[in-house]
């Protein structure tokens, strides 16, 4: 009980901060993310969690995708689902590889088994998604390949 406290504690605290700083860490970065679901204070501005090329591909999807439509992307790929109420959240210890560092996550969504593999680079200063990827369930997906299906269907 008190680890779910401490935990609990650590993502709000977090989650103050999301839009205000660089993450040194790639576990930083990592709570950074989830704290809003906990705390459900959302920054308005993710694009400071996204590397330059995650950002490039939001940024294209967004160009080539009608007005008043839906994008490549119509769910949150941070819970893997439309709607959220995470419970069990684990990560794992970063494998890191000089500027690249790999963080899976667990967690249950709306009760639901969901696994996550982060793909992250160090850039300006402090770590960034570069990717993300389901690898559970029966509609495994990466993040690039979806935007990369979408560019391709114009």
């Amino acid at each position: 009980m008190r680890l779910a406290a401490l935990v609990t504690g650590l993502f709000l605290a977090f989650s103050a901060a999301v839009a205000a700083q660089s993450y040194e860490t790639p576990e930083a970065l990592i709570e950074a993310i989830y704290a809003p679901y906990i705390s459900g204070n959302f920054p308005e501005d993710e694009t400071l969690l996204r590397s330059k090329a995650l950002q490039a591909l939001y940024d294209h999807d967004a160009e080539i995708t009608p007005e008043g439509e839906i994008g490549a992307i119509d769910f949150d790929p941070y819970v893997d689902g439309q709607d959220y109420q995470l419970t069990e959240l684990a990560m794992a210890a970063p494998a890191i590889a000089g500027d690249f560092a790999t963080v899976d996550v667990t967690f249950k969504n709306m009760g639901e088994p969901r696994a996550l593999t982060y793909d992250l680079v160090f850039e300006d200063g402090g770590w960034k998604v570069d990717d993300v990827a389901s690898t559970l369930g029966d509609f495994p997906w990466r993040l690039s390949e979806l935007f990369a299906m979408a560019a391709g269907g114009q």
